[in-house]
């Protein structure tokens, strides 16, 4: 007899994506100004406002990274700093050591990139997950999560096919080197 038929119509993508051109022009122009904001894979994604446990650890970073590579004229070591990883990524690091002049004020690419650091008290999953891809992609080098809910530093390395083939743990306190320096560092 008379059956009913149920259309089944798709959803379109409502989101509005965004290049990586159109959100630094957006950002140049203010458009975020009361705001913290970072573009991966065309999406807009809040910063959350760091907390004290979060603020200690990235200077603490910072200025282990500025004490051991202070020697070395080739690399600057910078606090929070944008990155464009691609036509429709661009992300705030806490912290990156990069092949610039120190003369240089402006984004970095991944080109220029040696480390990236993120540090991570409420954003764990963030880090580790969307932008630990993201970085990878972009083949940077090395990067660390420095998880201040676990009191760990992940690092890292061999960004191959999208994703990072090596990962090592190191718990706070312990001494660990830096892209392949003699010497090392510890984040407490």
């Amino acid at each position: 007899m008379n059956e009913q038929v149920r259309i089944i119509a798709e959803q379109p993508d409502l989101k509005a994506r965004f290049t990586a051109a159109e959100f630094l022009r957006m950002a140049d122009a203010g458009a975020f100004d009361d705001m913290k904001v970072e573009l991966i894979g065309g999406e807009l994604y809040r910063m959350t406002p760091p907390m004290t446990k979060h603020a200690r650890l990235q200077a603490a970073v910072g200025f282990a990274l500025m004490t051991l590579l202070r020697e070395h004229s080739d690399i600057v070591t910078l606090g929070e700093i944008g990155i464009i990883l691609n036509d429709d990524t661009v992300v705030g690091a806490d912290a990156a050591v990069a092949r610039i002049s120190s003369d240089d004020n402006r984004r970095l690419v991944p080109e220029d990139v040696l480390l990236v650091v993120e540090v991570a008290v409420t954003t764990v999953t963030k880090d580790s997950g969307i932008k630990r891809l993201a970085y990878a992609a972009a083949e940077i080098p090395e990067y660390w999560i420095v998880d201040g809910k676990r009191d760990v530093i992940h690092i890292h390395t061999e960004p191959n096919d999208g994703d990072y083939a090596i990962v090592r743990t190191v718990r706070f306190g312990e001494p660990f080197a830096v892209l392949d320096l003699p010497d090392t560092i510890t984040i407490d």
